[in-house]
């Protein structure tokens, strides 16, 4: 194994989902590690969502099961030193997100390695780049890569209901009262208005 230098916080990889409520909804699928799993998954993920009406986040899920799926599939696949791997497919959906997990028999746990340049497009690049949160973790069944979207609320019109937290780069609430246009302001602006 190749002992690489992370910036930790940098990554949005975590160790173990920690996670203290119960999935409201679950779902599995056992594949064999071939290329044709790929388009397996894309199907599931996608009947998945539509079960739990949770399409507005579908491409973002679907990338990240099919890059999980195919780095499984890279790592335990049919080689002429080993025999064709199976995986394990599980969805999770929660009340504020959606997990996907890959499982599989791979010996070693996925890692950014930060010194190599990562392309976002594929891989554990687009993994960091779309999921909330990711990981890897060896468990009795095998190793388990995961990743996590955040759901949110829907409008009647299908749009999505975010909480009313200010974004991170909004500056700092001031003691100061705000600007506000005099009178003066005012009035000049609504006779030239007027004039128009």
């Amino acid at each position: 194994m190749v002992d690489t230098l992370m910036d930790v916080e940098s990554l949005k990889q975590a160790a173990v989902p920690a996670k203290p409520e119960r999935p409201r909804f679950r779902r599995e699928l056992g594949l064999v590690a071939l290329p044709t799993a790929i388009t397996v998954a894309r199907i599931f993920v996608n009947d998945t969502l539509r079960q739990w009406d949770a399409l507005f986040i579908e491409d973002h899920i679907a990338r990240l099961a099919v890059e999980l799926v195919e780095l499984s599939i890279r790592d335990t696949g049919p080689t002429d030193e080993r025999p064709t791997g199976r995986i394990r497919l599980q969805m999770l959906g929660y009340e504020r997100h959606i997990v996907f997990e890959v499982t599989d028999s791979a010996k070693e746990l996925l890692v950014l390695d930060l010194a190599h340049t990562v392309p976002e497009g594929e891989g554990l690049g687009l993994i960091d780049a779309v999921a909330d949160r990711w990981g890897s973790f060896m468990a009795p069944r095998g190793r388990v890569n995961w990743a996590e979207i955040a759901v949110y609320g829907r409008t009647k019109a299908g749009l999505p209901v975010r909480d009313p937290r200010p974004p991170a780069w909004s500056p700092p609430p001031s003691d100061e009262p705000a600007e506000t246009p005099g009178d003066d302001f005012l009035r000049r602006v609504y006779d030239r208005l007027k004039e128009l």
